[in-house]
Formats: structure tokens, sequence, C-alpha cells
């Protein structure tokens, strides 16, 4: 069956931007694989409600979106949050009804999203990607229909000339329902209302709080909702609220009147400028604005400029003197944005000195960086999407300060950087206080919110203030029972900063984030919230329910009387008998004496005695050691894009496509002597081609894909085949960071990262594919292909322990129903592959820990593996033997011994092709685009055709082809198939 795209609705940042206007709630429908905006989509209805005290607050938006066309729509509704931001509460319609989402964790959450909606049910899932973006994901919006969305988020507002702001936008749009309340708590002045939708919103006291209301129909918001009102310095505002029956969470938040400034001489000054494709996105206006600012008044400074892309280049010194920055702001404005970003090329020991100016988004997805450096490090945002939480740990860790451009105005910024920062240096009373955040802080903005626990009430602490670790004030704050938060949940403040201390560590701290997350119902990096359909679903998937449907929940549990539905299961059972199979078939001789029937079944094989190793265990002196290595790239030269044309990109290792790792011989099995394999350049006939064949030299040519770009910067497609034409013309580190640009166009999206492993792969940029296939299991573990190639990637690396155990984990994890269903089969190619790895490094390994009925030495003269990058794409391999007989889906094996795996007509494959032994002659390999369900952001599916002779006998030889093929279009032989592959013995 057709699936129907789901919905996911898109691009709206509604958070406060206390100094400039923030973005207004856009809904984006998908497309022909793009999500852009739709008029016939549009919000019908929308409420707002606002509850403020002192410098925090908590929004619930509910909104209804109405599609009034005649076709079902699918679309994206993503919102970038600035600093202090967190998502804490999401509900979706159900049969008319909303109802609240639960807490899960990610990778479990969207495994069981993708599981239902096969069966064209309609789940909601909202996740977190990279930076502090989040999006909701919904399916579907039928015609003529609506869907109403609520997302409930918590944050702290910043003061601005000694008042804090609260910031609604508002589009002056008509709205058909339209509804807003705001309360103000424990503030003696009435809130002041900068800017307000409406004349008659107006704010009343009643009792401890100021409450203005506004319900309107068929009504255009004049302007957004401002508020304002002033702050009591060093007069902290508390809550507190019960945790259990012997303890109570505190949030207390206060204004800091610093003492006088410490002024800091700034001398030299190092930049790094993240010139990658996504920092186009930035605010270049601002952050140029800030630098004028900053050096204004200054004289006699020396600067440093780095850019930092998938290189680190050193563009040049410049002297600095009465506010003369002409030279500094032509080299910043002549910068070329292009590939990924890669912080692990930043050296530690930078040429320049002083303090570090570093203008980014925190989103660093080629590398990471791991090596601070020696001095202040000052992390400049200037985007919506950014990653607060990564920068706030660099400013922190080496003395440096956060500098928010989105949340503060340059001549406020510019002086963060001429003074010491004040900062908060703790808590001095801890005997009946605890899990106290932040542990210690810079002051910004001169505000501050501390959450902790109090294991017993009344009890007051105090909080000390100062310069370096100097205590310059203390302030009291006493903790109260009086202090009741009443329903205001205020545990999820403590939460949210609990989680902004531990993200910056994520591999190590993955587990703490999901607890917290959970339990607070907080969405993070690994939680996300989830709304199924039916009480049944929350059974099967073992997921507890929202309060409405726990009664339901627990009388079906109880009807079945334990007999729940299997939900979850692993491939270990299916991999044992389909090694039985496979031992069966190698030790078969061939040829046979008629060749198979057409669309034959695999057997099923009785369990019997299991061998382990089809031969003796190869001896001392039959063990050959070589490795082959490329050259180890070095830093490139100065200019911005010169080292890139001269094929060297620092951080990135490109090893030749021939080399080769240490190699165990298997004895007992006859490799086929010999054998060439010529592959298939599949070339693309875009346009844009002819314009790249008529560069006279690589730099032209790059001069030329960029002034191209400029109409295809979204299309995945043309970076691919520009990285292709570099690589052909022996550019291969130009090529690496082109094609780098696609995981730059999109967060978190496999599909696309899919497609650049596949191509660094072949470029033989083996430490980078290391670092996406990595980001790909993090974020599909659900999926058995994500530890595959993953696995692959280690083993590409040499580390063969780690290889094998991730192969094994692929077996061994459990995995939804409907996934299970998905890739029935892979097993096979899994055990070919775990085998490999035991038999080659056999010395270098261990398989204690391994399944023995897994273990069996499987050496061929032929393997072919093809891998597609998509979900519900259906791609098949056929390969033909010299006696024309051809081996695919329709006949699974061939009279000379050749056998195909099982064909996956919904998910990402692989399939694969095995020959024993090759007689002599031609084999072709072809594949063929059977058919898709979806157009995805990713473009056209990327296929990889890997090609072993003498796989796992210690004489290998691999060959990878890659190409994309748009329902065929790459068909290059009469049968309406692409031949990607030829080889002879």
């Amino acid at each position: 069956m057709k699936r129907i795209p789901r919905l996911l609705l898109t691009s709206l940042a509604l958070l406060p931007a206390l100094l400039s206007r923030a973005q207004v709630p856009v809904m984006e429908i998908h497309e022909n694989g793009k999500y852009q905006p739709d008029q016939t989509v549009e919000l019908q209805q929308l409420s707002a409600d606002v509850k403020v005290i002192g410098n925090i607050a908590t929004t619930t938006l509910r909104m209804r979106f109405y599609n009034r066309s005649s076709r079902l729509k699918e679309g994206r509704l993503t919102f970038p949050l600035p600093e202090g931001v967190s998502v804490s509460g999401f509900a979706l319609d159900i049969n008319g009804a909303l109802r609240k989402a639960v807490p899960v964790e990610k990778a479990k959450a969207t495994a069981v999203f993708e599981s239902i909606e096969r069966r064209q049910v309609d789940p909601g899932i909202l996740e977190k990607t990279e930076g502090n973006n989040f999006r909701t994901r919904v399916y579907p919006l039928n015609p003529n229909g609506a869907r109403t969305i609520e997302i409930t988020y918590n944050q702290e507002l910043r003061s601005v000339n000694g008042r804090l702001v609260y910031d609604l936008p508002l589009a002056q749009k008509e709205i058909g329902s339209f509804s807003l309340s705001a309360s103000v708590y424990e503030t003696p002045e009435v809130p002041q209302l900068v800017e307000k939708p409406d004349g008659s919103f107006v704010f009343e006291k009643k009792g401890n709080a100021w409450q203005a209301a506004l319900q309107k129909l068929d009504f255009t918001p004049e302007q957004s909702l401002k508020i304002a009102f002033p702050q009591q310095a060093d007069a902290p505002k508390t809550l507190v609220k019960r945790k259990g029956t012997d303890a109570w969470y505190f949030l207390t938040n206060l204004q800091i009147a610093p003492p006088a400034p410490v002024k800091k001489e700034l001398r030299q000054l190092t930049i790094l400028w993240d010139n990658s494709l996504s920092g186009l996105k930035r605010d270049h206006k601002k952050e140029k604005a800030f630098l004028e600012k900053l050096f204004a008044t200054k004289s006699n400074i020396h600067v440093t400029l780095y850019a930092v892309a998938t290189a680190t280049n050193k563009i040049g010194d410049y002297a600095v003197s009465n506010g003369a920055i002409g030279a500094l702001l032509k080299a910043v404005d002549e910068m070329t944005y292009d590939g990924a970003t890669d912080y692990s090329t930043i050296p530690a020991s930078l040429a320049g000195s002083g303090d570090v100016l570093f203008f980014t988004d925190g989103l660093s997805n080629f590398g990471e960086w791991d090596r601070l450096p020696a001095v202040p490090v000052y992390p400049v945002v200037a985007t919506p999407v950014a990653n607060y939480s990564k920068l706030r740990y660099y400013s922190n860790r080496t003395g440096g300060q956060l500098i928010n451009l989105n949340q503060t105005a340059v001549d406020v910024a510019a002086a963060q950087l001429t003074t010491q920062p004040y900062r908060f240096l703790g808590v001095r009373y801890l005997y009946d206080i605890g899990s106290v955040s932040p542990a210690t802080a810079v002051v910004t903005g001169s505000n501050l919110m501390i959450t902790g626990i109090a294991r017993k009430l009344p009890v007051t602490l105090t909080l000390q203030f100062g310069y370096g670790n100097k205590v310059e004030k203390e302030i009291p704050v006493t903790l109260d029972a009086r202090q009741t938060a009443g329903d205001w949940a205020i545990e999820t403040f403590w939460a949210q900063q609990q989680l902004a201390a531990l993200e910056p560590f994520y591999d190590q701290n993955k587990e703490a984030i999901a607890r917290l997350g959970k339990e607070f119902g907080i969405v993070t990096p690994n939680t996300s919230l989830i709304v199924l359909e039916s009480a049944a679903d929350y059974v099967k998937y073992k997921i507890a329910p929202p309060g409405e449907l726990l009664q339901e929940y627990k009388a079906i549990i109880k009807q079945r009387n334990g007999a729940q539905e299997e939900a979850w299961g692993d491939y270990l059972a299916a991999a044992r008998e389909r090694m039985e199979e496979l031992k069966e078939w190698w030790n078969t001789s061939y040829p046979l004496k008629r060749a198979t029937a057409k669309f034959t079944v695999p057997r099923v094989v009785e369990d019997r005695e299991v061998m382990y190793d089809a031969s003796p265990a190869p001896s001392q002196e039959h063990r050959k050691a070589r490795t082959i290595s490329g050259e180890e790239l070095k830093d490139v030269p100065a200019a911005n894009i010169s080292g890139l044309l001269q094929g060297r990109v620092a951080g990135v290792s490109i090893n030749g496509a021939a080399s080769k790792m240490e190699e165990t011989v298997v004895v007992g099995y006859r490799a086929a002597p010999g054998g060439k394999v010529r592959t298939i350049d599949i070339k693309s006939d875009a346009g844009y081609m002819k314009d790249m064949d008529a560069a006279i030299s690589t730099a032209a040519a790059y001069k030329t894909y960029l002034k191209l770009r400029e109409h295809y910067q979204t299309t995945p497609s043309f970076y691919f085949d520009i990285a292709n034409w570099f690589y052909d013309k022996k550019a291969t580190a130009l090529a690496v960071s082109i094609v780098s640009n696609l995981v730059e166009l999109e967060l978190e999206d496999a599909e696309l990262y899919k497609t650049v492993v596949y191509l660094l792969k072949k470029y033989g940029a083996y430490n980078k594919e290391l670092i996406l296939t990595k980001k790909v299991l993090d974020w599909r573990p659900m999926d058995p292909q994500s530890y595959r190639d993953y696995a692959l990637a280690l083993q590409d690396n040499g580390r063969y322990q780690q290889a094998l155990d991730t192969l094994y984990a692929a077996l061994t994890q459990t995995y939804t129903e409907e996934s299970r269903n998905r890739d029935d089969g892979i097993e096979e190619v899994l055990l070919m592959e775990l085998n490999q790895i035991v038999s080659r490094y056999n010395a270098r390994v261990n398989t204690s820990k391994i399944d023995k009925a897994l273990l069996y030495r499987l050496p061929v003269d032929i393997r072919v593996v093809l891998n597609w990058n998509m979900d519900n794409v259906d791609m098949d391999l056929h390969v033909t033997d010299p006696r024309n007989e051809e081996c695919y889906y329709g006949s699974k094996a061939t009279s000379l011994g050749g056998r195909i795996s099982d064909d996956f007509t919904d998910g990402f494959g692989p399939e694969q092709f095995l020959l024993k032994k090759a007689v002599k002659g031609k084999y072709q390999i072809k594949t063929n685009f059977f058919g898709e369900r979806r157009v995805t952001v990713a473009g056209p599916p990327t296929l990889m055709a890997e090609v072993f002779l003498r796989y796992a006998s210690g004489r290998e030889e691999r060959k990878i082809v890659v190409f994309q093929d748009a329902k065929g279009s790459n068909a290059n032989s009469a049968d309406g198939q692409t031949l990607v592959a030829e080889f002879e013995f």
C-alpha cells in the first residue's frame, strides 16, 4: 500500500527576543520533497496563557491549524528556542479531544511513532534536535479538517535597562478565535504593557497577582504582547514546592547590582569566525556592529583572524587603532561560507594571543572541540538556532562569557569583553540544602535564577558573589513554606538547570539526561514527548499512558493476564537459523546440474549440531600483515580556501581506496586467482555540470561552483554531483568539504548524513565517516542499519573489537515488531560481516561474548552489497554470471551457487549477493529502482554498491560505487536497470 507522508508542521520562534523582533508562528507544508509556506493551511485558533514571577515565565500555546484545501497535507512545526528555555508540555487532539503527551526515550519514541504511522494512524511526537531547536511531528491534516496542538515552555527573562521583559510575538493576520491571559505574581507595581494586541487588554490586581485577559473572534492583533516590569536590586523572589513528604524544591531569582566593574585591558584578541555553510544564517550585520562598538575607543590592539569550517585557516593579522577596523571587516565580508563545521581542527595553541572571540552557533557536525585554549573564550551568538549549553560550557571552562546578541545590546555586549566577569561563586550554607544549580555562573544581564532542594523549612542560605574566586558580596535568602508555588510546576525549572549542566557532556551523561527528561516531562536531546491513539498502543509498546487512559490501560493488562502482545524483539533466533542455512549453502558443491527455478522460497534448515570453522585454524606462518595508509593530512595554509584547492584539510584523513589492514588468510579455502573489477562511472546529467566541465582549472571550477550554488543552495543532489566532479579531478579534500554541506542543510537528518557517509567511504575519509555514523546511531538506534554503518566505519578505522561488538549489538538490540518485519533478513548480511572480522583479525578480537552458534568462517570469491539511504524505498540488486543466469529477488539461487539475501521492499536494505566459487567469465552487477513511497528533503535515493573479491579470505579487494537514482533515471542498460560494475575472472 502506498504510504501517505507524515505531517510535520514548521518553523517558528515563539520566544523572547528582548532587543529584536521575534519570529511569529509559520506553518510550512511538504511538497515535492521540500517544506514551504502554503496559504491553504491557516492558523484558525490561538490561545495563550502566560504566568510570570520574577525573571521566570511559563507560556502555554494552543494552536488550531485548518486545511481548507481538498488535499491531504503534510508539514512540520519547528521552533528554535533561546537560551534558558525548555519545552515541558505537549498535547495533540485525538478523536476531537486534547491528549497530553508522556515522556519517552527519544529513540523509543521515534521507533514507536514510525511503527504506528505505518498503520496509517496519527500519533504525535515532540522532539529536540541539535541546538536548542524543537520540532513537532503530527499526521495528518485532512482535507477541510483541522488539528490542535498545545505546547508549554518555560523560560528565564532577561533584564533590559533595569526592567524584565516578556515578549510573545503575534502575527498581524486575522485569527478566527483568539484568547490571551497573563498573570504577573509578586510585583508591587502594575506591569507595563510596552506592546499589547488590543486596547482592552489591561492589568488588574487580584490577590498577589496582576492579571489581564482578552477574547476575540475574527481578530487581527494590532501588536505583539510585550510586558515590562521593574526589578528591585538584591531582593530575592522565592517559590517553594513540596518534594514528597520530607523535602522542598525551591526557586529564587534576583537582580544583582554588581559593585563598580573591574576594568580589563584589551591589547590582543583572536577571532574565530565560523564560515561553514550554516554561518550564512547568522546576523552578520549585528556581529559587525558588535565589533565596531568593541573597538570604537580602543587603540593599539593586535587582532588575529581565523576561519573555521571543515578546516581552520588563519586569515591574517590586523592592527586596530582608534576604532579603525576597515581591513578586519573587509576580511570578514570576503569570507566564503562553505562546508560543515569541524571544531576539532581548531589548534590548541592559536597563533594569536589574548582572549578568543568565537562567532558561531555551537553546532559542530564534523568534529568537536576537545582541546580548549588556555585563554578565556567568548562565544558570540547571533542566530536563533544555537547550542547554548555547549557554548556556555566553553566560556565557563576557560573563564570567558557567552555573548548572546539575540538578547543583549551591542554596547552591553562589548562591555562584557572589557570588564572582569562578575560571578556567582556558590552557596555558603549547604547543610540542609542540596542539588543547587548553577554551582557557579557568570551573572549576565544582572539576573540570576538559583534552584535546589531543601531538606527542611524554614532555612536561610547565603549566596556569594565576586570577581575571580574572591567573595565581594553575600546575599541571604530565606526559604519559607509560606512561599508556596501552588500549582506552578517550579520543579521543571530545577530539572532544566540540572540538564543544562549535564548536556555539554552528553555521551557521559545520557542516562542521567534521559532520567530527568522522563521524570519531569522535559524534552531533551534523548527524551521526547509522545501521544498515541489508543490505550492498546500504550500497552503494546510498554509506555505509561496519560492519566485519562490509565484505567483503560490497566484493564487491558489485567484482561490479557500477562499474555501481552510482544512488540519488541531481537534478531538472535533468526540469526541462528540463518547461520545454519548459510553453512549448508557454503558446504554444498557447485555448480549444480540445473538452474534453480525462479521465485524459489529459501529452505528452512532443521536444527543440527553446530560446526564452528570450515577449516583448521590458520597457523602462524600463514598469517600475513601489511598496512598501507594515505598521507596524514597537515594543517592548511593561511589562505581561506587555498588549502582545499591544494587537496588538504586539517582533521580529514584520506586513505587510499586500495589500502589494506592486517589480514588473516583462511586455510582450507582456495580463493579464485586474479579477478578484475571495473566500476561504472555514473555521471550526473544536470545542466550545471556543463558549467563545471567548462572550467579551465580547479580554482576556476570552485568559483563556478560558488556561483551556481546561489541557485541550488538547498538542493542536496547539487552538492553530491559537484563533490564527485572534484573527486574525479583528484581534488579529494575539496570534494569532502563540498559534500559536507549536506549535513548543514537540516538538523539531525539521517538520510542526508547517510549520503555523506557513502561518499566519505568512497573518498577514503574514514575518520569523518566514523563521526557521522556515530551521530546517526545516536539518533536512530531503532534501526539495525545504524549499528551496521557505525560498525563498518569502526572497521575502516582499524577498531576491530569495537566493530565486532557493534555488529553483534545490531543482532541483540530490541526493535519494534514493525521494524523487525521491515528488516527481516538483515541478519544474513550482519552474519557475513561479523564473521569476516573474526576471520581476518582473529588474533586481535575477543569473541567470548558472542553466541558461538553464529561463528563460522564463510570466505567467498564474490560478495556484493547494495546499500541505500532512505526508508520506504524499494531498490533491487541483480547479478548476472558468465552462464547468463541472473540472481535477484525473483531467482534467489543460481546453479553456480550464487545466492541473494531477502528482498527489502520497505526500508533501508541492504541486499547482498554471495558466490563461494567464481568460474571464469564476466559478471555484471545492476540495480533496479522498483519504487518509493515518498519524496524527502534529502532528494533522490543515494545508493552505495560495495563489490568484494575474495571476501574474508585474507586477499580481499573492495570497490565502491555511489550514485543517486531518482525513479530509475540513471538506467543505462536496455532492460531499464543501472549497470554499476563488471568483474571478470
